[in-house]
């Protein structure tokens, strides 16, 4: 997968409307005194944040083609996502998603593509830019590095505040349908076969719906819910979520950051999710 390296995505157009929005809001349990679009809604810009998206599916596998690049969607995770909020998301509006993949990190039993993303509005303008971090199973070499990146801290003293928020049992089928091209079939998220295929239990929240509930309950306790404070916001993905299982997010709070950590009280409190919001 070297060749892929600098490989430039086909420019998507990604147009939505208040109704998009609206779903979006009850996907990720967004609160009713948030009145704005949370910048994580950008993840459901087609082909915009990871090569996985539908619009570049093959019916086949490998479903993922590209020069260079031959990927089956069962063994694709997000590992990690960060985004830069440049200016305000509109209730609706269109845009354009340019993505670029900058590297592929060789780490022997996987391969991690690092891909760079900007939506930019009509007017040439940026909305929102980010890079993300896709784990590819067994598309390392012999000759790949086992390093993975180095653990994010959290701060060893107790955190200032701790929200806990419960999905929905339906809560990935919810997310599902923010995609307009999304399948509710071969993927392991609203596909029980498929998710047993690909060794899990049963279906499994998506990372992106975790992250913006994540990001939600953060607007809320740090932000006084308001979302044009978000400046940037980024996540290392470190477990699975099952719907209907609750999430715990602690949070330290620095000089205009706050770093979190939610874990799952079920399993033992077992990590998810981890990283940095940080504000305007």
């Amino acid at each position: 997968m070297p060749t892929a390296t600098g490989l430039v995505l086909p420019e998507q157009v990604f147009s939505w409307y208040a109704a998009d929005t609206q779903r979006y809001r009850h996907a990720v349990g967004q609160r009713d005194r948030q009145s704005g679009v949370l910048p994580t809604f950008a993840m459901t810009a087609p082909g915009a944040f990871g090569v996985a998206s539908p619009d570049f599916y093959h019916r086949q596998p490998p479903e993922i083609r590209f020069p260079g690049i031959r990927l089956h969607l069962t063994t694709l995770l997000q590992q990690e996502q960060e985004l830069w909020v440049h200016a305000p998301i509109e209730k609706s509006g269109i845009a354009r998603c340019h993505s670029r993949l900058l590297e592929i990190e060789n780490q022997g039993t996987a391969a991690v593509l690092v891909q760079r993303t900007e939506l930019v509005g009509p007017d040439g303008a940026l909305l929102v830019s980010g890079v993300s971090r896709i784990h590819a199973r067994g598309e390392g070499t012999a000759t790949g590095s086992a390093a993975r990146p180095a653990d994010v801290p959290v701060p060893a003293r107790p955190a200032d505040a701790e929200i806990v928020v419960r999905t929905d049992d339906r809560q990935a089928v919810w997310y599902q349908r923010c995609g307009k091209k999304n399948s509710m079939h071969d993927n392991v998220h609203t596909d029980a076969a498929f998710a047993r295929a690909a060794g899990l239990d049963g279906p499994i929240m998506q990372g992106m719906c975790t992250y913006g509930m994540v990001c939600t309950a953060l607007v809320d306790t740090v932000l006084d819910a308001d979302i044009a404070r978000v400046r940037a916001y980024s996540g290392r993905f470190t477990g699975i979520v099952f719907p209907g299982e609750s999430l715990r997010t602690r949070i330290w709070t620095g000089d205009s950051e706050h770093q979190y950590h939610t874990t799952v009280p079920e399993r033992g409190d077992r990590s998810v999710l981890i990283g940095v919001l940080r504000a305007r």
